[in-house]
């Protein structure tokens, strides 16, 4: 029973909420493809489109977790549903984490078949720079109750990368570029402590 009203609401917000952020995220993978030149790659220069491009998805589909609620009208319905509203905003995370995690897995096998030499790590990077961005915009998002706020704070720090090395130190986006992954640790517990926050402000703070 339980099983069955999850896999309800899972389809349910696909089809009507989130079916053009997840085409979205596909788009961005095939344009990162044909950006890159993505054969014959050492470990180096196969980084460059699995950290600038693809964690892009992290906010395209983190950051709109709380979007459908934000009218008024739907917030109220919802509210009057059994179900948590919480809880189904934590299954669109899930959701959203496992496609980008499973983008980011056929892109990184795709690379491989074009003699790239991508690696496990490289991968692992990449799901964790992808959640660290989408984190910022989701808990940007949870507490302006602004998708647009989200966007915008996410692009801002990801922008920030471009430029302040240095000064963000552990949560550089951009470290395996250079050979470096233990940013990524730190931007995996990032990720994990904005998310927790992002549900708490919804909580305590907004009473939902």
């Amino acid at each position: 029973m339980l099983s069955g009203c999850l896999a309800k609401v899972v389809c349910s917000d696909a089809r009507h909420n989130f079916l053009l952020h997840y085409l979205a995220a596909v788009g961005l993978a095939i344009i990162t493809a044909f950006m890159f030149g993505l054969s014959e790659l050492d470990e180096k220069l196969a980084a460059q489109p699995l950290e600038i491009m693809l964690p892009l998805m992290g906010i395209i589909l983190m950051t709109p977790v709380f979007m459908p609620e934000q009218n008024e009208n739907i917030r109220d319905v919802v509210r009057s549903k059994k179900t948590s509203y919480l809880g189904v905003c934590f299954i669109r995370l899930i959701c959203s984490a496992v496609i980008l995690t499973a983008i980011t897995a056929v892109f990184v096998v795709y690379m491989r078949f074009q003699d790239s030499a991508v690696t496990a790590r490289l991968f692992r990077g990449s799901v964790a720079t992808s959640l660290a961005l989408g984190s910022i915009g989701f808990f940007a998002s949870a507490v302006s109750d602004n998708t647009i706020v989200g966007y915008m704070t996410a692009i801002m720090y990801y922008l920030c990368n471009f430029a302040m090395k240095d000064k963000l130190d552990r949560f550089y986006l951009f470290s395996m570029m250079s050979g470096s992954f233990e940013e990524k640790r730190w931007l995996l517990g990032m990720a994990a402590v904005l998310v927790a926050a992002g549900f708490f402000c919804r909580r305590a703070v907004r009473k939902q």
